[in-house]
């Protein structure tokens, strides 16, 4: 029973928070800080990426290959990095704060629909500050896999929007859901 209700699903990377500043530049700077080449931060990074990104994983990847050294220099990196990268909100998108808080007073649900691991996933979004502002957040690990995903929710609502940046994601849920109305984000 959807009761009238109206919800608009988001994705995270991309879409509300601008992933390459805060891959491409900072974190990657912060590695290097270490010593870690952009050569090997890269590989490492492409390597581990397609099964789910974490800080922990990156930083195996790079002591298994010689890159970094000893469990003390990748505890202490880290500790480091995540103290460093604690808070988010900077990555945010200017628009991101007001344009959920206006879609809320305007009565619409905000769920979060977004890929990737789940942990690293749910770490961006709490240290962003967005957490609180969604009545759902659902995160899959499998590619494409957000049309599956909206099975579940779509019946719930009497009016459901999407936006993501990924139209292979949009057209794959308005495949699966014809009624849902899709907005494509270009950041960049």
């Amino acid at each position: 029973m959807n009761d009238g209700r109206r919800g608009i699903l988001l994705d995270f990377d991309h879409t509300l928070f601008d992933t390459d500043r805060f891959f491409w530049v900072d974190l990657k700077s912060a590695f290097a800080r270490f010593g870690v080449p952009n050569d090997a931060w890269e590989r490492t990074y492409e390597a581990i990426w397609p099964l789910g990104y974490s800080l922990a994983k990156h930083l195996d990847e790079l002591e298994r290959l010689g890159v970094i050294a000893g469990q003390d220099i990748r505890r202490t990196m880290l500790d480091t990095l995540e103290a460093d990268f604690s808070d988010l909100s900077a990555y945010l998108f200017s628009d991101v704060p007001g344009f959920l808080k206006a879609a809320r007073h305007r009565g619409f649900d905000l769920i979060l629909l977004s890929f990737g691991d789940p942990a690293w996933q749910s770490y961006k979004v709490r240290a962003s500050g967005l957490a609180p502002l969604f009545q759902k957040i659902v995160y899959t690990v499998k590619q494409g896999g957000k049309g599956e995903l909206l099975d579940d929710l779509g019946s719930s609502y009497a009016e459901l929007r999407a936006i993501d940046n990924n139209p292979a994601d949009l057209d794959s849920m308005k495949t699966r859901h014809p009624n849902l109305l899709t907005h494509l984000i270009s950041r960049v």
